[in-house]
Order: C-alpha cells, then sequence, then structure tokens
C-alpha cells in the first residue's frame, strides 16, 4: 500500500514528525492581521493562545486559512449578535411582506448568513485541524497529562 494512502495506525511516528516538520515555520501569532475585523481578532487571539504549547502546530503557509476562519467568526458572531437583538423574524420593507400578513414578518436575513459562516466556519475548521476528527485524520494526538500515579498502584 503507498505510503499516501496506509491508514493514520500504520504511518510510523517517524514518518508523522517529518510529514509535520517539512511544511516550514511556525505561524507569528503576534502578527495579527489589520483587515481582521474585532470579533475576528478576538478569534485570532484565542487560536494564539490555544496553540501557544504547540508553536508549529499552523505554519506561516496556513496563515491565509487562518485569517478566513477569523473572518468568517466574524461574520457568523455578528449575524449571531443581530439575531439575538432583533429575533428570528424581523419586520418586512415591502408593501407586499405587509400584505401578505402574519404582521408583515419575514426570515431575519442573519439567519441565512448564520448558516453560510457556520458552513465556512466548519470547512476551515478541518482544513486547520481544530476538530476532534480532522486532527485524528491528520495523525495529531492530543498529549497525554503526566501519570500522577508514576508506581501504577491506582491502575485498574
Amino acid at each position: 500500500m503507498p505510503a499516501a494512502r496506509k491508514p493514520l495506525y500504520a504511518v510510523p511516528q517517524a514518518e508523522r514528525e517529518q510529514r509535520q516538520t517539512a511544511v516550514g515555520v511556525g505561524l507569528d501569532w503576534e502578527n495579527v492581521p489589520e483587515s481582521l475585523p474585532d470579533a475576528g481578532r478576538a478569534e485570532w487571539q484565542h487560536l494564539a493562545e490555544q496553540h501557544r504549547a504547540y508553536p508549529t502546530r499552523l505554519r506561516e503557509t496556513d496563515r491565509t486559512a487562518v485569517v478566513a476562519y477569523c473572518t468568517w467568526w466574524a461574520a457568523f458572531d455578528a449575524a449571531r449578535r443581530d439575531i439575538a437583538e432583533r429575533g428570528a423574524l424581523v419586520p418586512g420593507r415591502s408593501s407586499a411582506d405587509a400584505a401578505r400578513g402574519e404582521g408583515g414578518l419575514v426570515k431575519n436575513p442573519s439567519v441565512a448568513a448564520m448558516r453560510d459562516a457556520s458552513q465556512q466556519l466548519r470547512y476551515w475548521a478541518r482544513e486547520l485541524g481544530l476538530t476532534p476528527d480532522s486532527r485524528a485524520r491528520q495523525g495529531l494526538q492530543a498529549e497525554l497529562p503526566e501519570d500522577d500515579d508514576p508506581d501504577g498502584i491506582w491502575d485498574c
């Protein structure tokens, strides 16, 4: 079976480490893109804190993808706030909306914007390995805490 098609459990640890180090230097989290909206900047900072212990987990080659993820997060957050403030139904703006009944209420456009942003967030989260499933597919293991029972007395 070719190396690219091997199941993750069949790829030796050394090969996994080589694959992970072959793609450049770690992402400079201090260099926050100026174009990000406030909510996107907050998400950038959140990701920076989460990846502080893993400086090469995301690379400079991933910068565009991280910016896209944070931008879509800002869009999702703006839509979420609008729905929280105005509700899922809002007064329509045309005479046809008023004539249709239902008090002239129509679906808040932010509902569709939130759905679209959610789809993009899922895509970018998978690309960046921000979900448990995508990390497993990339061969990234969660680091286990140190053994607090080194002599094994409490092992079952």
